[in-house]
């Protein structure tokens, strides 16, 4: 962050430079516009005839891929009746593709091209060569169905339709990268494109037609320009023309019905190396957005830009890229007027736009069998490394009992990689992404969430809502919902694992110094301006108690918020005796990565345990947790303390315990350690803000007490009393079984599943 942070101060005079010249060249273009009036509307004659066409397969150096996809595509002209042309623009290929095409096709024209003009100028040479109305452009490595043709070309009985795509398939065992159902979004001042899942036989518009399988107009392509030489050799040349085309208020339409097979990357593989393919795209992603975008999109983008640099590309990239500027602004200055905005278009509010359609009808219509539900986790769902881990394995295993489940989640390490195979059972696929590195949201001095913003989850993300389709998406943890824009047509879901707001809300108490207490009020209003938003990204927001859900209300509809509370393994935690255990045994349990139950410990050992030992001084503490920070290991040097760290088997050391301690001061959200207590019968004496949200009572099946000196008291009481301290272990067993257990809390989570997929009302 720091590096960022320097090259940021370092590049902000030249970005603010820049977007001056930027400004310049929009009033300039403006100006022009208003003394040249300069046409928007499609002219007439440019409508046009449909019923013949002209197909153009740009090649290079690509014999052995012409060999499979030229007798499909003669065969689909041959099955269609009508003389449609198909021309072959050779891109100075230097292997035997002329010769061989000329003999074994010999009806197919061939444009000969001296040398590698690119994908862009080749491919307009052909254009301009056709005899047709109607241009279908194909690559090379395309293989095409035999019926691709009609649904490709009926389409454009609409006079205002540019071009029409055909859905993108790929070879059985690869992962699906295209799949023609274009989209675009401005995030963060960076844009982001992506292919959709096509659920749907509807023609559809979209945001680009692919150069490589589409048709187009042939006189609105060529009154565009074609496709830029800016581009050049290859990438973005049709994103850039299908946004030139909208902006003139031109249709851009998917046809799912008319399929290809695309052999991805063959041609432009044997060009480059991975890396330069990726700095090459990204390279003119710029290029596409200094063109096309209006100055208020620019703004956030070029300040932005320095904390792309090593997450989408390097500084040299960015430099080089440069050189293309005084083409930019020509080209900015002399565009023609708009008919809709940058917003319209990325956000799809377009005349006739429809999105895929719901798949709550869908989803209704196979409750019978199962819905498709995804669960997007900021952590690995496992047991026995922290409690919210654990509270979405033991859902994800219980849902998956009725319905097909899939996961993407980060990872830490590579131990947690291995571990996946433990999530093989309860779902259809696992997909992790190794939690490093990630892009800064914004400015600001504080950013709650950011380190969760990696564009490696959202490319894999994107990718699978490419690949299947959902009816429900589950974000677990608020964080992940930043990813939730990604999501169209699937219901939508959040845990919140924790309110984040209340919980820095309640470190302010505890600080003691007035800046410190400023900055720790000013993160809890970060906090909450940005959990807010996302939760308003949702369709729902699962709290784990009833507290938590106070403390969203008021913020968000109350009709979207629902709790599903945390629960235990009442047959895995069994009832103990208490007359077995160490009569001198405190136990307490937490995941140290989690800061309150740092602040507990801290508490606990420097406040309550010394009045614990001045009465009963053979008390022995247990910290058993995973991942105690240094502050906490230096605790097992007292006699008394023992830090454990993490151990396999946590049963064993409540079999040990007399009396579990939860002296909890800050957060607020799950209360495992509790429960599990409870369902191994020992007793608890917890915090007020410890038993906020779960079924207790004071005295019944819990002692709460808040001030150091009296949760002394009740500790010290329970280690002399073991009667005392079974019937308090037993209540607290008797309430998890009958209000705790995972299978219940299993049911109302599939209940609200079930209803959203209905899309109805969620019975609370």
């Amino acid at each position: 962050m720091i590096v960022r942070m320097a090259l940021w101060l370092v590049f902000l005079p030249f970005q603010l430079l820049l977007l001056a010249c930027f400004a310049i060249a929009d009033f300039l273009g403006f100006l022009r516009r208003k003394v040249c009036r300069c046409c928007t509307a499609l002219p007439s004659s440019v409508s046009p005839t449909r019923e013949l066409c002209s197909i153009v397969v740009l090649n290079w150096n690509g014999r052995t891929l012409l060999q499979e996809s030229l007798p499909a595509l003669v065969h689909a002209v041959q099955s269609s009746g009508k003389p449609h042309e198909i021309i072959l623009v050779d891109n100075g290929s230097s292997d035997d593709s002329v010769e061989w095409v000329r003999e074994t096709y010999p009806s197919i024209r061939i444009l000969a091209l001296p040398e590698n003009l690119g994908f862009g100028e080749g491919n307009n040479r052909g254009v301009e060569a056709s005899k047709h109305d109607i241009v279908v452009l194909l690559n090379n490595d395309m293989i095409v169905e035999h019926g691709f043709l009609d649904p490709l070309l009926s389409p454009f009985s609409d006079a205002a339709v540019f071009a029409v795509t055909s859905q993108i398939l790929f070879p059985e065992g690869k992962r699906r990268e295209e799949t023609g159902f274009t989209r675009g979004c401005w995030r963060r001042g960076y844009l982001h494109l992506s292919h959709q899942a096509v659920d749907s036989e509807k023609e559809t518009p979209v945001f680009w037609a692919g150069g490589g399988s589409s048709a187009f107009n042939r006189k609105a392509f060529l009154a565009l320009g074609g496709f830029s030489e800016v581009f050049s050799p290859c990438y973005f040349e049709d994103t850039d023309l299908g946004y030139r085309a909208w902006r003139r208020g031109w249709k851009i339409l998917l046809a799912p019905r008319s399929r290809v097979l695309h052999k991805h990357r063959s041609s432009s593989s044997a060009r480059f190396k991975q890396e330069e393919l990726q700095q090459l795209i990204e390279q003119r992603k710029l290029w596409y957005a200094w063109r096309n975008f209006q100055w208020n999109f620019l703004v956030p983008h070029l300040l932005m830009i320095p904390f792309f640099f090593f997450e989408r590309f390097s500084p040299q990239t960015y430099l080089r890229s440069l050189h293309r500027l005084l083409d930019i602004f020509h080209f900015r200055i002399a565009e023609p007027s708009r008919i809709y905005s940058d917003f319209e278009l990325l956000n799809l509010q377009l005349p006739g736009w429809s999105n895929p359609p719901s798949l709550a009808t869908a989803g209704e219509a196979h409750l019978q069998d199962s819905l498709r539900i995804l669960i997007v986790s900021a952590y690995l769902p496992q047991l026995g490394q922290h409690g919210g881990a654990g509270r979405v394995f033991q859902l994800l295993r219980e849902v998956s009992k009725k319905h097909r489940v899939s996961l993407i989640s980060f990872v830490e390490n590579a131990r947690e990689e291995r571990q996946t195979s433990e999530l093989a059972p309860y779902c259809e696929e696992v997909v992790t992404v190794l939690r490093r590195g990630f892009l800064p949201v914004s400015l600001f001095p504080y950013e709650p969430f950011e380190e969760f913003n990696s564009l490696e989850f959202r490319e894999r993300l994107r990718t699978l809502l490419q690949r299947k389709r959902f009816d429900i998406v589950h974000f677990e943890w608020t964080q992940m919902a930043q990813f939730a824009d990604l999501v169209n047509g699937s219901r939508k879901i959040v845990t919140e694992i924790e309110v984040n707001y209340a919980a820095h809300q309640s470190l302010i108490p505890l600080e003691k110094r007035v800046v410190g207490k400023l900055r720790k009020k000013y993160n809890t209003l970060q906090t909450l301006y940005r959990e807010i938003n996302l939760c308003r990204q949702v369709d729902t927001v699962v709290c784990v108690t009833d507290v938590d859900r106070s403390f969203l209300t008021g913020y968000l509809d109350s009709s979207k918020l629902f709790v599903v509370n945390t629960g235990v393994d009442t047959e895995y935690f069994k009832f103990e005796d208490p007359l077995e255990s160490d009569p001198n045994g405190v136990l307490f349990v937490g995941a140290f990565r989690h800061q309150p139950n740092v602040d507990a410990v801290h508490f606990f050992c420097e406040d309550i345990f010394p009045r614990i030992l001045d009465v009963r001084p053979q008390a022995h503490l247990y910290v058993v947790g995973s991942s105690p920070p240094r502050s906490i290991l230096e605790k097992g040097a007292h006699p008394n303390i023992t830090v454990t760290g993490f151990v396999p088997d946590i049963r064993d050391y409540y079999r040990l315990a007399r009396v579990v301690v939860v002296p909890l001061r800050t957060g607020v959200g799950i209360r495992g350690k509790i429960l599990e207590a409870w369902s191994a019968g020992r007793a608890v004496v917890g915090t007020p803000l410890a038993c906020l949200g779960i079924e207790c009572s004071h005295g019944e099946n819990v002692m709460i007490a808040d001030a150091a000196e009296d949760f002394a008291l009740w500790t010290v009481a329970l280690l002399e009393n073991s009667e005392f301290a079974a019937r308090l272990g037993a209540a607290g067993r008797e309430t998890a079984v009958r209000r705790y257990r995972w299978d219940l809390l299993g049911k109302q989570l599939v209940q609200l599943y079930e209803e959203l997929a209905k899309g109805g009302g969620v019975a609370r």
